[in-house]
């Protein structure tokens, strides 16, 4: 991915909660997993902030609206986990080589202080950059 000009991002709204970008990357991929992807938090996770992705939804979820729908990405759904949906407000979720591994990021995240880790990066106990790194057993994307 990321190998010639991008368009502009898309705003998706979390209904309650703020809204957040996708980039046309991100939107492109998503279609290519099957037209759905969930954002959560869970245990652990780099610098202990445990940001997930998911092609399944968990029972509590959000379903975010497309602001400005994309003509070759009608059939995308994004949703995220009630834990999340505060923290996404002015973030930036993006698909490309990040670790030399292709993955989904949030390349930005407003609501995070100090240091950002913004994709799944660790696994086991949160240890911060101590943790184990999920781009050196390839892992990627992940279901629940």
């Amino acid at each position: 991915m990321n190998t010639g000009p991008t368009s502009a991002p898309t705003t998706m709204t979390v209904p309650g909660h703020g809204s957040f970008q996708a980039t046309a990357e991100a939107l492109e991929m998503i279609a290519v997993f099957g037209g759905s992807l969930h954002c959560y938090q869970g245990p652990g996770g780099c610098r202990v902030q445990g940001l997930y992705f998911s092609r399944t939804r968990p029972k509590k979820y959000i379903i975010c609206a497309l602001e400005s729908p994309a003509e070759t990405h009608g059939t995308v759904t994004i949703s995220v986990s009630h834990d999340l949906a505060d923290r996404l407000n002015g973030a930036v979720l993006d698909f490309g080589n990040y670790n030399r591994m292709q993955r989904f990021v949030w390349t930005v995240i407003p609501a995070v202080k100090g240091p950002q880790c913004t994709c799944l990066r660790s696994m086991g106990k949160p240890a911060g950059k101590r943790s184990p790194c999920l781009d050196d057993i390839g892992m990627g994307i992940s279901d629940l």
